[in-house]
């Protein structure tokens, strides 16, 4: 269930708000937060719909009214018909609203909050914010993430989880997972939550979700071309002060979210573990190969049987199970693999035939041998690398 108007008042940065009108609409649900500024100024022809989020919770100066108290009540009603929860001034220019506007939000259940010049705008934000983002991980847990990986939810509860966060998707959605490619390398989520909490743009088209020591950016769009992801992406990377050259950064494909948010997940984290497994950034689940059933099948009993018929005979022979990684790893070029093993071409392909031997492929053609081997190869290090 999304957090109510009155269950805001909790929080630290909202101890001193005071209610002066909407009593009736403190049940109200609240999944986003935004300041009135310039939106209202007499000097500013704006006009934006997308300005504030439906279901917002807005805090303002009124400095827009400061020689016109009219404008409040403008202002109000707008702030309502843009679907609003809750609004809130502080009482630096204004001690009192005009009668007009506290009959409105009355008559309209808007409830209407004052706070003092000791609180700062960027608190109650990054608080509000905070407490909704709180509440979608307790929908959208680290348990269901990995259930909607794994494909183990039906469809059904995926439709309840996809309705129940606070991003309202539009047609269209697309999720990438980041984590940084460095061993033992962290993200800093605090400093990545609060800018994105306070990035007033990005609130309508994307969310944030961690999972397994790394970072979900669920994108949304009217639009399902990959070029409009691609900017809504640019501009949270940017936002988030994310350096996108030490991170992977592994896209899956736009889906309609209410009914493929599992999918989009999927396919985004999929593309991140055949990066791990194989050292090289996919990017994008198109380009992962066969890891696009690989990983499906990764704990079956027949792939994980023919990968120990393949893999055990060298499991304890440490130069041999590493030339055979590295030569997977290489697509089997043996030039690039005795360059990484610092070795001649004739080591690793004398290596390669005592493999043959173990393994007992003797009798198989090169092709055979590789593929065989390239398959066993990329499960050993799915369930080594990527965790899976």
């Amino acid at each position: 269930m999304a957090l109510k108007v009155k269950e805001l008042l909790q929080l630290q940065s909202l101890q001193g708000f005071k209610l002066v009108s909407g009593d009736k609409g403190l049940d109200k649900a609240v999944c986003s937060a935004g300041i009135a500024d310039y939106e209202f100024a007499p000097d500013v022809n704006y006009h934006n719909d997308n300005a504030f989020d439906k279901d917002s919770f807005v805090i303002s100066s009124l400095l827009f009214a400061q020689n016109d108290s009219t404008r409040i009540l403008d202002a109000v009603r707008n702030l309502y018909e843009l679907g609003i929860s809750a609004f809130a001034y502080k009482s630096v220019i204004y001690n009192e609203l005009p009668a007009e506007v506290l009959a409105f939000s009355n008559e309209n259940n808007l409830p209407i909050f004052s706070f003092g010049p000791e609180l700062y705008f960027e608190n109650i934000i990054y608080e509000i914010m905070e407490a909704v983002q709180r509440d979608d991980t307790q929908i959208l847990t680290e348990a269901n993430i990995k259930k909607m990986i794994e494909n183990e939810l039906p469809k059904e509860e995926v439709l309840r989880i996809s309705k129940s966060i606070s991003l309202l998707f539009k047609k269209n959605a697309m999720a990438i997972y980041l984590k940084p490619f460095a061993t033992g390398t962290k993200l800093d989520m605090s400093r990545i939550f609060r800018n994105f909490y306070l990035n007033k743009s990005l609130k309508n088209k994307a969310m944030l979700c961690k999972y397994n020591k790394g970072l979900f950016i669920i994108l949304t769009s009217a639009y399902e071309e990959d070029e409009k992801f691609e900017l809504i992406l640019n501009e949270a990377m940017e936002s988030l002060s994310i350096n996108e050259k030490k991170v992977y950064i592994a896209r899956g494909n736009i889906y309609h979210p209410y009914e493929e948010l599992d999918r989009c997940l999927r396919e985004a984290y999929h593309t991140f573990a055949a990066s791990v497994t194989d050292c090289r950034d996919y990017g994008h689940f198109n380009n992962i190969g066969s890891f696009k059933y690989l990983i499906p099948l990764k704990d079956s009993y027949a792939l994980n049987e023919f990968t120990e018929s393949i893999l055990l005979p060298i499991l304890d022979k440490e130069e041999y199970l590493n030339t055979v990684i590295t030569l997977v790893i290489n697509n089997g070029d043996i030039t690039s693999t005795a360059l990484e093993c610092n070795c001649h071409q004739n080591t690793i392909r004398y290596r390669l035939s005592k493999v043959r031997e173990l393994i007992g492929a003797g009798k198989k053609t090169e092709f055979e041998f590789y593929a065989e081997l390239s398959t066993a190869v990329r499960i050993y290090l799915l369930k080594k690398r990527a965790a899976l």
